[in-house]
């Protein structure tokens, strides 16, 4: 996965449903893990199916996911994502956002 893309599509497995849903999301790269933020943080839709069933698709690599709940490492993954995308446009679609994602190559 190219670190200039801006978005990837992530395949979570619904909670109630059990079928796969699809969102495109912002992501960085860091090392050998790939780091997404929820836009409603621990309320979003695609995180909450993740903290029932932690299996991820990022493009057509299927993986663990680790939910990332610790305020300091999320606050350095919002640092990195200010950096990528710019301070402005993260602080306008990721406001409040309380936890993080991390999915690591396998």
């Amino acid at each position: 996965m190219a670190t200039e893309a801006t978005e990837i599509e992530i395949t979570t497995i619904g909670r109630r449903t059990g079928e796969g849903h699809s969102h495109p999301v912002w992501f960085i790269r860091e090392g050998k893990s790939t780091f997404l933020l929820p836009v409603g943080g621990r309320g979003s839709q695609w995180f909450r199916n993740l903290r029932n069933n932690p299996t991820i698709k990022l493009g057509a690599t299927s993986a663990k996911a680790k939910l990332i709940t610790d305020q300091a490492k999320v606050g350095q993954v919002m640092d990195e994502f200010s950096s990528k995308y710019g301070a402005a446009d993260v602080q306008r679609y990721y406001p409040g956002v309380d936890v993080a994602v991390e999915v690591r190559d396998s």
